[in-house]
C-alpha cells in the first residue's frame, strides 16, 4: 500500500493497516493508496430542488472530496450578507467543509466585514455572472482588495463554442479567454487588488496570458476534467456544452499542468435537470465531482501528480491547511483502489445532477472509502454511516 506524504508532496510506502481500521478484510492491498481528502475550488450547488448541500456532501464524498469551495451563482446569487447565512447554515455540520465565494458584482463590499463568517469566505468571484468592463470596473473601484476567482470571459461576444468546430452556434473566438483575462488583471492591478485566480482555463493563448501578467501580480490557474480529456471531435451531446467550450489545445494544458504552470485542479461541478437534445438551449456544465479524480487519473496515469494537484496546491492557493479546515489526515482520508476501472453511470450518482459530460465513458482508478474523524462513512459505493 502507498500513502500521499503531505510533508514530501509524494506517495511512500505505508503498512500499517492497523491504523486504518477498514470496515472489511482487505488481502490485497498492493494497489491502494491512502491520501487526504480532495479540495475542490470549483462547486456548484444550485438549491431550490435542484443540488442542495445533502446531495452534494454525498456526491462530494463518493468523488473524495472533503473541502468545496462554492461559486456564487445559486438563486438567489451569494451577494448580500442574507444569502450568505443562508448558504453557511445550511451548509454547516457536513462531513464536507464548504467554503463560499461572493459575488463580485453584489452588496458585499468587504469580506472582513461579514463578522463571524469571514474564515469561511475564500475571495470573490465572477463565476457564473454575465459582466462587461464597465460592471467589472465599477466593482473592482468599490470593493476591498481580496483573492479574485474570475471566469475569464468576455461576454459581449455570443457563441457556445469556439469557433472551427462542426457544432451548433461555435461563434466564439480562441482569443476571447486570454483577452478577458488581461482585462481582469490588469484593471485589478489599478485598484489595488494583487491576487486573481483564473477558473477552467480552456486554451494555450491564456496560458500564456496568464504567464506574463504573473510579473505583476499573483496568478493562479486551474483546469478541470473535461478541458483535459475532451477534444471538440469528441463532442457528441448537450451534457459536454461546458463554459468555456472544449478546445483544441488539450494537450498543450495537459504538459501546463506537468510543468506546474498550471498551478491545480478543480471539478466545475455544475448539476442541472435532464438538458434534453437541444445544444443551443441547453445549459452550460456537468455533473461530475464523483468520477473527477478518476478522469485526471485516466489522463495523467501519475498518482502523485494527480493527489498533489487535488490536495496541497489547491491549499495553497486559498492559502489553507487541512489543520484549519478541522481535517486531521490520515483520520479524515481518502482509500483509492489505482487498479480498478469502471464505466461512468450517471443515473446512478449522488448528485441530482445526472448531466456527466463522461456518461459511458471507461475510466481508472476509484474511490473505495471515506473516512472522517477516525470512521469509514463510505465504502464501495455505499454509505455506511447513516448520520451522512
Amino acid at each position: 500500500m502507498k500513502i500521499f506524504d503531505l510533508n514530501l508532496g509524494s506517495l511512500k510506502d505505508f503498512d500499517n493497516l492497523e491504523l486504518l481500521n477498514f470496515p472489511e478484510k482487505i488481502r490485497n492491498t498492493e494497489n491502494l493508496v491512502i491520501s487526504p481528502p480532495f479540495v475542490d475550488l470549483h462547486t456548484h450547488v444550485r438549491l431550490n430542488a435542484q443540488e442542495d448541500y445533502e446531495t452534494l456532501s454525498k456526491a462530494a464524498i463518493a468523488g473524495g472530496f472533503a473541502v468545496c469551495n462554492i461559486q456564487p451563482n445559486t438563486v438567489p446569487r451569494l451577494e448580500s450578507l442574507d444569502v450568505l447565512l443562508k448558504h453557511v447554515e445550511l451548509s454547516k455540520d457536513k462531513p464536507v467543509n464548504f467554503l463560499h465565494t461572493i459575488s463580485f458584482f453584489g452588496q458585499i463590499n468587504d469580506i472582513s466585514a461579514v463578522g463571524h463568517v469571514s474564515n469561511r469566505i475564500t475571495g470573490f468571484s465572477t463565476d457564473g455572472i454575465r459582466y462587461d468592463s464597465r460592471e467589472l470596473y465599477s466593482s473592482f473601484a468599490t470593493k476591498k482588495p481580496a483573492l479574485l476567482f474570475d471566469h475569464a470571459q468576455l461576454h459581449e461576444i455570443p457563441g457556445d463554442f469556439y469557433i472551427g468546430t462542426q457544432l451548433p452556434n461555435s461563434l466564439r473566438t480562441y482569443s476571447n479567454e486570454a483577452i478577458a483575462i488581461f482585462r481582469t488583471v490588469l484593471t485589478g492591478l489599478e485598484f489595488g487588488y494583487a491576487s486573481f485566480h483564473i477558473q477552467h482555463v480552456s486554451s494555450s493563448t491564456s496560458l500564456e496570458a496568464i504567464q506574463y501578467l504573473r510579473r505583476f501580480a499573483n496568478v493562479t490557474c486551474e483546469v478541470t476534467p473535461h478541458h483535459v480529456f475532451f477534444t471538440p471531435d469528441m463532442i457528441s451531446n448537450p451534457n459536454q456544452k461546458i463554459n468555456p467550450p472544449i478546445s483544441k489545445d488539450r494537450e498543450i494544458l495537459r504538459e501546463a499542468l506537468r510543468k506546474g504552470i498550471i498551478n491545480c485542479f478543480a471539478t466545475d461541478h455544475a448539476p442541472h435537470n435532464p438538458k434534453g437534445n437541444d445544444f443551443e438551449n441547453a445549459p452550460y456544465g456537468s455533473s461530475h465531482i464523483e468520477v473527477a479524480f478518476s478522469v485526471y487519473y485516466t489522463v495523467f496515469e501519475d498518482m502523485g501528480l494527480v493527489l498533489k494537484n487535488v490536495t496541497l496546491n489547491p491549499l495553497k492557493v486559498i492559502k489553507k491547511s487541512y489543520e484549519e479546515l478541522g481535517i486531521n489526515y490520515p483520520y479524515d482520508a481518502v482509500l483509492i483502489d489505482a487498479s480498478a476501472d469502471y464505466t461512468v453511470d450517471s443515473s446512478s450518482f449522488f448528485s441530482l445532477g445526472k448531466n456527466c459530460a463522461f456518461d459511458g465513458y471507461k475510466l481508472k482508478g476509484k474511490v473505495l472509502g471515506f473516512r472522517r474523524n477516525g470512521r469509514w462513512v463510505y465504502w464501495n459505493g455505499e454509505f455506511i454511516d447513516e448520520t451522512i
